[in-house]
């Protein structure tokens, strides 16, 4: 018993000493703010989460929303009496989540994200490295899961820790979401 709850609090310790730093300089804790880079190409509505080590706030998570594309074929009707179609692309702005997480999360368990502790649904693994940790995605195709975000209050990423059978619970304040986000899909 006193073996596995030292080998928890070690993988805990260990979880939160591998910790990593992310590049987003003016975003808080607090509220989601919109972050662009040198030429407006990229942005970015983004929010981190905090933890205090050593009396020193690190960041342990973060989480964004950038703008993808996704190319969609549609049939367009060319001549209704003769029932003539030509297919055709299109080109349709898409929502995507990404959520940065600390290494030591467990990579065989798909984080869990939740609104005001409603299921939305898993994200998906991209990849890991020093500079990101382990970064996640997923598109978000439905205006009403981005309604979700605009009216909730909290958002929840739920996740594994490797070697612990416990999941560590990250939360987002929701504050300044919708401002962020309409900025967002603005530029």
């Amino acid at each position: 018993m006193i073996y596995k709850i030292t080998k928890n609090i070690f993988w805990l310790i260990a979880f939160f000493l591998c910790l990593t730093k992310y590049s987003f300089s003016e975003v808080t804790s607090k509220a989601w703010s919109t972050e662009c880079d040198k030429d407006k190409k990229t942005c970015f509505a983004v929010i981190i989460s905090e933890v205090k080590n050593n009396d020193k706030m690190q960041t342990l998570a973060t989480a964004y929303f950038q703008i993808g594309s996704s190319t969609q074929q549609k049939m367009d009707l060319i001549d209704e009496e003769d029932q003539t179609y030509k297919l055709s692309e299109e080109n349709k702005n898409v929502p995507v989540l990404f959520v940065k997480l600390p290494f030591n999360v467990d990579l065989r368990k798909k984080p869990l994200i939740l609104i005001d502790n409603k299921k939305l649904g898993n994200l998906n693994y991209s990849h890991c490295n020093q500079r990101d940790g382990c970064v996640t995605n997923v598109a978000i195709n439905n205006n009403d899961i981005i309604d979700l975000f605009r009216k909730g209050k909290t958002l929840f990423v739920v996740t594994g820790i490797y070697g612990s059978s416990q999941n560590m619970r990250i939360q987002f304040p929701l504050k300044n979401f919708t401002k962020s986000y309409a900025k967002l899909i603005k530029e």
